[in-house]
C-alpha cells in the first residue's frame, strides 16, 4: 500500500491545483486528503450541499474539512431543478453529475484551477454509471483509476492514512433508492432519509429503504436479517408513521446499485 499511496501522490501532485467534488464518501475523501496532503491550498475541496445528501454526510464533511484544514467551501443549489433530474429517467445520474461538473468548472475557471478531480475508481467502470458519461464530457480527472485503485484499495490507503471514514458503508444519493421513472420530490427524500437513519440506529451498517410510492422495502446485509425481522415491529411502526402503507424485508439482502440490475441486463 505503501508504493500505492505513494504513485496516488505523485499523480495528484503532477496536477498542481485542482478541485475536487467533495461528499464525505470515502472515495472523495481520499482524494481530498491526499490532494491537501501533497497541494496544501491549491486543493480547493467543495461539498454541493443538496436535497439529495444526508445531513449526517454533510456534517461528516464539516468534521473531516475541520480536522485535516482543508481549503473548504460549500455550494448550494436544488437538485429537483435540474432539467430532466425529477422525471428520474435511467440516466438521471448523467444530469446530477453534469450539473455538478458545469458548477465545479464555473469556480475552477474564476480562479484558475486547471484540473477538476472526482472519487471514482477501478470498480465504478464495472457498473451502471451514466455519470461517467458527464465526467469524459467535461474532462474530470479520476485520479484513483489513473493509479488503479480498487474499492479494496481506497479502504485500505484510507485506513493508512488514519481517515476515519475509511470503513464508511457505500452512501449513492437518496435518490437512488426510487425505481428509474418514479418521479422525485422532496418529500420522498425526505421519508427516505429519516427511514434509514432509524435502522441504522438499531445497530445496522448497510441500509437501503427502496422506495416505491406507498411501499417501502428494507435491505440490510443478509446476515443481519435475522436480526432486522427481530425488531421488524418497532421499525415497521417507525416506517408507517413516516407515511409509508407497506413495509417489507428483501429476503435476498442488500446489494448495491440493485435498482441498476435490469439495465445492466438490457
Amino acid at each position: 500500500m505503501n508504493q500505492k499511496t505513494k504513485n496516488l501522490e505523485a499523480i495528484i501532485g503532477a496536477y498542481n491545483k485542482v478541485i475536487i467534488g467533495f461528499s464525505a464518501g470515502v472515495d472523495s475523501t481520499l482524494v481530498s486528503f491526499v490532494s491537501n496532503k501533497v497541494l496544501g491550498s491549491n486543493a480547493l475541496i467543495v461539498l454541493a450541499k443538496t436535497e439529495t445528501i444526508t445531513l449526517e454526510d454533510v456534517a461528516l464533511a464539516r468534521s473531516l474539512a475541520e480536522t485535516y484544514r482543508f481549503n473548504f467551501r460549500e455550494i448550494e443549489y436544488n437538485e429537483l431543478e435540474i432539467e430532466n433530474y425529477a422525471s428520474n429517467p435511467i440516466n438521471r445520474c448523467y444530469f446530477c453529475k453534469h450539473e455538478l461538473y458545469a458548477r465545479l468548472g464555473s469556480i475552477a475557471e474564476r480562479e484558475k484551477i486547471a484540473f477538476i478531480l472526482d472519487g471514482a475508481n477501478l470498480d465504478d467502470l464495472g457498473d451502471y454509471r451514466p455519470g461517467r458519461t458527464a465526467a469524459k464530457e467535461l474532462q474530470i480527472r479520476s485520479p484513483l483509476i489513473e493509479a488503479s485503485f480498487s474499492k479494496v484499495d481506497v479502504r485500505e490507503a484510507a485506513e493508512y492514512y488514519g481517515l476515519p471514514n475509511f470503513d464508511k458503508p457505500s452512501a449513492p444519493c437518496l435518490s437512488s433508492r426510487i425505481p428509474y421513472g418514479t418521479p422525485i420530490d422532496r418529500a420522498s427524500l425526505e421519508k427516505i432519509a429519516q427511514a434509514e437513519q432509524y435502522i441504522r440506529q438499531k445497530g445496522f451498517t448497510n441500509v437501503r429503504v427502496r422506495h416505491f410510492d406507498a411501499r417501502a422495502r428494507i435491505e440490510v446485509d443478509k446476515v443481519d436479517i435475522a436480526r432486522l425481522r427481530l425488531l421488524f415491529d418497532d421499525i415497521e411502526t417507525r416506517l408507517r408513521d413516516l407515511g409509508y402503507r407497506d413495509v417489507e424485508i428483501d429476503g435476498d439482502g442488500f446489494r448495491s446499485g440493485k435498482l441498476n440490475v435490469t439495465i445492466l441486463k438490457s
